[in-house]
């Protein structure tokens, strides 16, 4: 495999500069912001061709491309993890084809997640941007907010926050305690008028977090009033927030009615508090979303992360080898 790093002013050129230098089957191993806070750095890789024969595909079977082996082990990892059988048999049909050899086991699994997974940062590097966390009641969508607009500060920027969330008890004194903090003010919106009012003042030329309420998945009148916040101007980003372990099948029906909100990234709270990413997987194939970050403490400052193939490798690997050990 080759592995090649790359630095742009943006994603969407580093892609470009990806596809120009490995090909379009290259895939995403890595991204984050570049070192000095300006631009992106993504590691790509490709498979060798330099020497190399490579029988036809025409002349083996999907299945021979794969040894069995890893196969297993790749199946009883999953397991592990509580992953449904409709997912582990949807990523081993991937694996598959993918000719992956068993020789490094944190490579092929990585190709493996880049592979059957779409991943898309939080655009928190840009100038621009409205997103509006929305999820279950108990993800850490305050939390979250909080630990975002710390990076966006530390980044020697300025966000507009805002919160929806007036019927939780405590729930906007926990967030105006961190923006305290920050030197940030806190726009409390106590019904869509009045985030329509801030968004029109604030949306076109700002960075803006919105935290909301906890919504219950099942509760179809607390998803329209919160689909109704979210169409309200087309600027607003709705994010899910998502725990890592909780139950696959309740992941599975969240993940289903918070895609009715056209939500397209999710982001995964508690990674440290977690020793099962079965729900985690569950979410992101029945949703359709892409992995965004992950945050892995309840510190403010720190450990919110780029959520990338590379990182969510070893997050499954990570309590098996010590299992193992």
């Amino acid at each position: 495999m080759r592995l090649r790093t790359f630095n742009a002013p943006d994603m969407n050129l580093a892609m470009q500069m990806i596809r120009e230098t490995l090909g379009h089957e290259a895939i995403i191993i890595s991204s984050s912001r570049a070192a000095n806070g300006s631009g992106v750095t993504v590691t790509a890789a490709s498979e060798p061709i330099d020497n190399e024969i490579i029988a036809p595909p025409s002349f083996k079977s999907a299945n021979s491309f794969t040894t069995e082996p890893i196969l297993n082990r790749l199946e009883t990892m999953l397991r592990f993890h509580s992953t449904p059988e409709y997912v582990i048999s949807k990523l081993l049909d991937v694996a598959r084809h993918l000719a992956l050899q068993g020789k490094d086991e944190r490579v092929d699994f990585t190709r493996l997640m880049a592979a059957s997974f779409q991943y898309a940062p939080l655009p928190i590097d840009q100038e621009v941007f409205t997103l509006m966390l929305v999820g279950p009641p108990g993800t850490g969508k305050t939390m979250t907010v909080a630990k975002i607009a710390s990076q966006i500060v530390m980044d020697k920027n300025k966000p507009i926050i805002i919160t929806t969330d007036n019927k939780r008890a405590g729930g906007v004194e926990q967030l105006s305690a961190f923006t305290t903090i920050l030197g940030l003010t806190l726009h409390i919106a106590d019904n869509r008028g009045e985030l329509w009012r801030l968004l029109k003042q604030y949306a076109p030329h700002s960075r803006i977090l919105i935290d909301t309420g906890g919504v219950n998945p099942y509760n179809s009148a607390d998803l329209r009033e919160l689909t109704e916040y979210v169409k309200l101007d087309r600027s607003i980003e709705p994010v899910l927030v998502s725990a890592a372990g909780s139950d696959s099948a309740e992941a599975d029906d969240m993940a289903r009615a918070f895609s009715q909100l056209g939500v397209r990234r999710m982001l995964i709270t508690r990674i440290d508090a977690a020793r099962r990413y079965g729900s985690v997987l569950t979410a992101a194939h029945s949703g359709k979303f892409a992995f965004s970050n992950a945050s892995n403490s309840s510190r403010i400052i720190g450990e919110f992360a780029t959520l990338d193939p590379v990182t969510l490798t070893e997050l499954l690997l990570r309590y098996q080898q010590k299992d193992n050990s």
